[in-house]
């Protein structure tokens, strides 16, 4: 009796295991039929291994499935290979399973190996990545490109760090073939080159295409160095859309030209013929540019300033006809214009000769200095260099711009004690001067350099030509800074002709040199000497001083320009301008100057 009790028990307890057993079999099945027809690989689905024990009896033993590791799982039907029609791309996509943490292992690398299944039977199909990360789901997905080779089979083995590795297989099928013959069609203004064509699905159309960054999932690709000529395209399913790229570069070789053409739709057993237009592409030049210009003002500069410039000239190269000139001009006002030319014109040669060679070779070389650095002088202000923040922006469309000059600087050249080109120690940079335009309003003659407003067009794709627009500068006024803040400091620490030569002629050390007592007895001492000393120097000076401020009328230049516009990374965006000239003139007095040139270029700042 007790033997027949103990055989129920048994089978009471199998009974109740094999139910619970049916009911987990049952649950697996719903699980999996409601994730996107999940079929496991190598593994199951974390749904459907719930804990069992609450099936089972007290004291059974469990049949739970281990939970410490990871497991892939592929999401699709794997139990047969997965057809894929030639030159079609697939999704394909696997998920990480994390028993330890009970849910789908996010950030987890995945790793995809495509392989032949018939290691003698090969094709061309690829994988769009070989390596990926889970995302918050645990999923990870690439893409199955197929390309132009049909009949092959593939496998692709799956990998990832804890999980057991999966495999899966692939079947390319084929379609009746057509070609696909292109011709290029382009009218542009400029030549291009190096036409690299791309033939890819026609999933992807026109509206998506960005010839800055082109699709890379491509089915077959050409380069061309012209647009000359066909490219042809064999052995094409037919009844498939297709999608035809092109880009092209410049003679410059930066990507300057591109078109699109999609819904190709290929014809069995036939040349498909299509055309594919290629545009030329717009440089954008908006953005914030550091400028330099360099001018050469050389005889541009009219009017009064012109003349005073003429006289200033005069004065450092023959200091001897500038003095008679002054003496000359003294007398016409007694004995009027004629006479006084006639009387000078007997001696004027001669004596500014003497004076000349006595200026240049015998007097003090304190005088010889002046002269030097006043011949100095004007070739600093004849080769000026302007600095500026460029602000270019758009106008009314891609190819009309506007720009503002914003100066904030002026360097100026005085290469005096400097070694010259080929000489030890040359350094192009000896003897530039840099000044901001805060160091311009602190000074003698304050000088206002307004921001420059121009228009430009943008013509042959990266030619900017700018339109006719003024700056006010003083250029008088820059001859008096670059005296009065450059020479005159570097040799005589003053900031004034006037004191610059008080301070060369010592009327103190002079008035006691020569200085005897017989001169007190007619009232005169020492002080008395040097005040005639420096009277007779502010007598000399003062002509000269009254021409310098004759320098301080208003002027401005009136120019026109050109540039080059470069994309040095291919994203149409310009990064530098380069071979850059101005030509303009100087109007001041109610006058037009001679023609002046400048040559300038600007490089993009980086932000905002």
């Amino acid at each position: 009796m007790a033997s027949r009790n103990s055989s129920s028990t048994d089978f009471g307890r199998l009974a109740l295991r094999s139910s619970a057993i049916l009911a987990l079999s049952l649950a697996t099945t719903l699980a999996a039929c409601g994730d996107e027809k999940i079929i496991a690989v190598g593994g199951g689905d974390i749904a459907a291994t719930g804990d069992t024990s609450t099936l089972l009896p007290d004291g059974a033993d469990s049949t739970e499935p281990n939970r410490e590791g990871k497991e892939l799982i592929v999401l699709h039907d794997s139990s047969q290979p997965l057809q894929v029609r030639v030159t079609l791309n697939q999704l394909l996509r696997v998920k990480v399973v994390d028993y330890a943490q009970g849910g789908p292992a996010k950030d987890a690398l995945v790793e995809f190996k495509l392989r032949p299944t018939n290691a003698a039977v090969t094709g061309d199909a690829s994988l769009s990545a070989f390596s990926v990360y889970t995302d918050a789901a645990g999923i990870a997905a690439i893409t199955f490109r197929s390309n132009t080779i049909a009949d092959v089979s593939y496998t692709v083995d799956v990998a990832s760090d804890g999980a057991d590795p999966v495999s899966f297989e692939l079947f390319v099928a084929d379609a009746p073939r057509g070609t696909l013959s292109v011709e290029l069609k382009y009218e542009g203004p400029i030549s291009v080159k190096n036409v690299h064509l791309r033939l890819i699905s026609g999933q992807f159309t026109c509206g998506q295409f960005n010839p800055i960054n082109p699709p890379v999932d491509v089915l077959a690709e050409k380069t061309l160095l012209g647009v000359s000529g066909e490219t042809e395209w064999t052995n094409l399913p037919d009844a498939q859309r297709f999608t035809v790229l092109a880009t092209a570069e410049s003679p410059d070789e930066h990507l300057a030209a591109a078109g699109c053409l999609d819904g190709v739709v290929i014809v069995a057993n036939q040349d498909n013929k299509v055309t594919l237009t290629l545009f030329l592409l717009t440089l954008s030049p908006t953005g914030n540019y550091r400028s330099i210009s360099n001018f050469d003002f050389t005889g541009a500069i009219p009017g009064q300033v012109g003349d005073v410039i003429d006289e200033i000239s005069l004065l450092f190269t023959s200091p001897g006809q500038f003095l008679i000139n002054q003496v000359k001009k003294l007398a016409a006002l007694y004995v009027g214009e004629f006479i006084s030319n006639a009387v000078f014109g007997l001696f004027e040669d001669k004596v500014a000769e003497i004076i000349d060679d006595w200026m240049f070779n015998e007097s003090p070389d304190w005088v010889q200095d002046i002269l030097t650095v006043g011949q100095d002088l004007f070739q600093i202000v004849n080769n000026l260099e302007m600095l500026a923040t460029l602000r270019i922006s758009k106008l009314q469309n891609d190819y009309y711009v506007q720009g503002v000059l914003l100066w904030d600087g002026i360097a100026l050249y005085w290469r005096l004690g400097c070694p010259e080109q080929g000489q030890s120690g040359y350094d192009p940079a000896c003897g530039r001067h840099e000044f901001s335009l805060a160091q311009f309003t602190d000074t003698e003659f304050p000088m206002d350099i307004v921001e420059g407003r121009f228009t430009a067009s943008i013509q042959n794709f990266d030619q900017l030509d700018i339109d006719n627009h003024t700056i006010k500068i003083n250029y008088g006024k820059l001859i008096i800074f670059a005296l009065n803040e450059l020479i005159l400091p570097a040799i005589s620490g003053t900031h004034s002709l006037e004191d610059a030569i008080h301070s060369f002629i010592d009327c103190q050390s002079i008035a006691e040199g020569i200085y005897f007592n017989a001169l007190s007895s007619i009232g005169i001492d020492v002080d008395d000497i040097a005040g005639f000393c420096n009277s007779a120097i502010d007598v000399i000076v003062s002509p000269v001083m009254f021409i310098l401020g004759g320098l301080a009328v208003d002027s401005q230049m009136r120019m026109s320009g050109h540039a080059v516009l470069v994309d040095d990374n291919d994203d149409l965006r310009v990064d530098r301008i380069n071979d850059g000239s101005f030509l303009g003139h100087f109007e001041s007095d109610g006058q037009e100057g001679s023609p002046f040139t400048g040559v300038w270029s600007a490089v993009k700042q980086q932000g905002p």
